[in-house]
């Protein structure tokens, strides 16, 4: 009679045992195979379980089937990408623990004075859960470290580049060329040709402007300082286009008149060192970008990727 129940005993358990499996390896389908990384359908579905769970809310038949197969595709390539830049930046010897993560993460909680249950309906906000922004952030770091020690270090960016970039690009930096300015104002016709005759005498501008000028900068010689040619109204620039160094013609305001004097100018093509550091800079970026697609792009070619179902 033992026998016979210790008999039963054994024979459930290996039905049982047999239904777990087979649950178990419908649950963990490997989806592929990346390097030595394996993808199942538990981490597909872990990866945004509430997605999932509205996408069985929101459809059926094969529409269900449809929103479905998006959903493992997308979040398929998501792992893949994520994984083959984990295993190429390790083979660059760039690594990234999964305590650095969880200390950035905390980090991040600190300083906008939230706990873990407010970050995630923050995150659910945007569609995103906790674990798809620990991948983002880890993906970030490495991402990161690899431009510091192994991208950046091959950008060589000369004077040329530079230069031609800002020929290319000077809308959008704001460049233009530059002038620097002092100013004579009178009120009469009569005190600017007594300034001016002075002016002929001395051949000091900014005398003339400290003896004649009616301006509140008289005292200081009239000096404006330097100023961008896109600043000044189109009267000024026209006057002063084309003078290098000198007296400009005078501008006649309703009786009064002013009259300006370049001290300097630098034609845009002159960058100063806060527009030359932030054209190296977007330089470096775009450079870095292009740098890492491409060598992604490869990384994708020497690691072995294997897609087992495309659901």
């Amino acid at each position: 009679m033992a026998y016979m129940k210790n008999l039963k005993l054994f024979i459930l358990t290996i039905l049982v045992t047999a239904a777990v499996n087979g649950y178990a390896e419908i649950i963990n389908r490997v989806y592929a195979v990346v390097g030595e990384k394996i993808i199942t359908q538990y981490e597909l579905e872990t990866l945004n379980p509430k997605r999932l769970q509205m996408i069985y809310e929101r459809f059926e038949g094969e529409e269900l089937q449809e929103a479905l197969d998006k959903y493992y595709l997308s979040a398929l390539e998501l792992l893949i990408d994520n994984y083959v830049i984990e295993q190429a930046a390790a083979r660059e010897g760039v690594r990234v623990s999964e305590r650095e993560v969880t200390m950035a993460v905390e980090d991040i909680m600190e300083r906008n004075s939230v706990n873990e249950e407010k970050l995630q309906e923050m995150l659910a906000a945007s569609n995103l859960t906790l674990e798809q922004y620990k991948w983002n952030i880890k993906i970030d770091i490495l991402k990161a470290r690899l431009m510091s020690t192994v991208f950046k270090p091959k950008i060589i960016i000369t004077e040329d580049d530079i230069e031609k970039y800002a020929e290319e690009n000077a809308e959008t930096l704001e460049l233009s060329d530059m002038y620097e300015l002092r100013i004579l104002t009178v009120g009469s016709k009569a005190k600017l040709d007594e300034a001016m005759a002075d002016y002929e005498d001395s051949g000091s501008f900014r005398d003339t402007v400290m003896k004649f000028s009616e301006s509140g900068n008289a005292e200081d010689g009239g000096y404006l300082g330097w100023v961008e040619v896109s600043f000044l109204d189109d009267e000024i620039r026209n006057v002063i286009s084309g003078v290098k160094e000198g007296i400009t013609e005078p501008i006649s305001d309703d009786g009064s008149y002013r009259v300006f004097y370049v001290e300097g100018y630098k034609n845009k093509s002159e960058l100063p060192e806060e527009k030359k550091k932030k054209i190296v800079d977007m330089m470096t970026e775009i450079q870095s970008k292009k740098i890492f697609e491409n060598w992604i792009a490869q990384k994708k070619k020497e690691i072995l990727i294997q897609k087992k179902y495309a659901n």
